[in-house]
């Protein structure tokens, strides 16, 4: 007899389609842009536009790549935790379609596209993403509110998660609107707000869900209780909404005190979260040896999301205490930690643990491959360049810190090419899984 909670999964493919698509933007836009954009600032070529390819390299990455990604997975995971029937393609598929539509324009028309068409563009960009994100927050928060009603902490931080994706797609529209009368470019204040409250609020929030649901056990632990999870969790969210309160008509003094506020508090609940939620540390006993490679990624993206904390910790104190921005190499340093680490890692790892394209690798008996192994040690090296970068401001060069960001981010780009490359051979392996699969359930004549 089949209990009242079991939810029969049918074959659901779309979140292969959000995968793919992101890697694309990862590849093609955000993780080349992040070796451009350094030797861009170094004089090399394209100096007049280093500022719209900052700003493009942050839309890439954030609405491209940990987007699409985190959207994708979500609407995929969410239904599953919360005992509901999947959500299906006539709902998840458009939603790609408006999603990849509005960062791929954005991206491209920012930096290299002027005059009025420029414009235009960068509008319909920001009505797309908009349309997109707030698709994403009202179907997640529909999923969640039919599910199950259990008191564990994955729920709460899902909650939040698909409500700031309302507030980002508020934000996406503002972003766009303004930036029509200052020449394709959204207002520094804006843009850097928007990039800690996605980190924190969108981004942050599901990612500790998804982790406090799921890593925990794959090291041998208890999913962490509400009591526990509860605190950091109000902290990362407070933060967030400190951060977004920063950008209302205050005295400039006042907005950099709540800006540091938000920042403080966010990097503080991001290192409790990481080892909490997650893990920095241990062996994952659980998972099959082949498996156990993916879960260092995990370690390595909890690891960076402390790193990172720490540094946000420190720019967020030094901005509450003066009212002025302060610390930009720790607010750097943090912004890649989270990226590199927090983010991409995090992609790496939970994919390999948790995607069913991946089923037929965790069950292999063979040990991982170098080209297995080799994107971890790359996101490493990537993490602790980009990060060095950012901390040395004003103590070195300009030009020494651009070509130590651009081998940051030429590294991190091989190892995204190299985990694209591994995608597309387990997506290729599935119908040899769904062979070998059928051939253990089958009875023994």
């Amino acid at each position: 007899m089949k209990s009242h909670e079991v939810v029969p999964a049918p074959e659901d493919t779309s979140y292969l389609a959000y995968i793919a698509s992101a890697l694309i933007v990862a590849v093609a836009g955000g993780f080349l842009l992040a070796v451009v954009l350094p030797l861009a600032e170094t004089g090399m070529f394209w100096a007049d536009r280093v500022p719209h390819l900052i700003q493009a390299h942050g839309w890439a990455q954030l609405q491209g790549w940990a987007g699409l990604f985190v959207a994708g997975m979500a609407m995929r995971l969410i239904p599953r935790f919360a005992g509901c029937q999947p959500i299906p393609e006539r709902v998840t598929v458009p939603v790609l379609v408006l999603l990849v539509s509005s960062v791929v324009v954005r991206t491209i028309a920012a930096p290299f596209i002027f005059g009025t068409t420029g414009e235009v563009l960068v509008v319909a960009a920001a009505l797309l993403g908009a349309a997109g994100t707030l698709a994403v927050s009202a179907t997640l928060l529909r999923t969640l509110s039919r599910g199950r009603r259990k008191q564990e902490p994955w729920r709460y931080f899902a909650f939040a998660g698909a409500t700031w994706w309302a507030v980002w797609a508020v934000f996406i529209l503002s972003a766009g609107l303004k930036s029509v009368s200052n020449d394709r470019y959204v207002p520094y204040n804006l843009d850097d707000a928007l990039t800690w409250i996605v980190i924190l609020g969108p981004i942050g929030n599901f990612v500790m869900g998804v982790q406090s649901r799921s890593v925990p056990v794959f090291f041998g632990r208890k999913t962490p209780p509400m009591r526990r999870a509860l605190p950091p969790g109000i902290a990362l969210n407070l933060g967030a909404a400190l951060i977004a309160l920063s950008l209302a008509p205050f005295s400039s003094e006042l907005s950099f005190r709540l800006e540091g506020a938000g920042l403080l508090l966010g990097g503080i609940a991001l290192a409790w979260l990481a080892p909490l939620a997650g893990s920095g540390w241990g062996k994952a006993s659980r998972l099959r040896p082949r498996a156990r490679s993916a879960s260092r990624y995990v370690l390595g993206a909890n690891l960076a999301t402390i790193a990172g904390g720490a540094c946000l910790v420190w720019a967020g104190a030094h901005t509450t205490w003066s009212g002025a921005f302060e610390a930009y190499g720790f607010r750097d340093a943090a912004r890649h930690a989270f990226g590199l680490g927090m983010m991409t890692m995090l992609i790496f790892g939970m994919a390999q643990l948790v995607a069913p394209m991946f089923a037929l690798e965790r069950a292999e008996a063979r040990p991982a491959a170098l080209h297995d192994r080799l994107p971890f040690w790359l996101l490493i090296a990537a993490i602790i360049l980009r990060m060095t970068a950012g901390l040395l401001a004003g103590h070195v060069d300009i030009n020494a810190r651009m070509h130590t960001a651009a081998l940051a981010g030429t590294l991190g780009w091989l190892a995204i090419i190299l985990f694209a490359a591994t995608v597309s051979r387990a997506i290729r392996n599935q119908p040899r899984m769904k062979a070998i699969l059928y051939g253990q359930a089958k009875p023994k004549q």
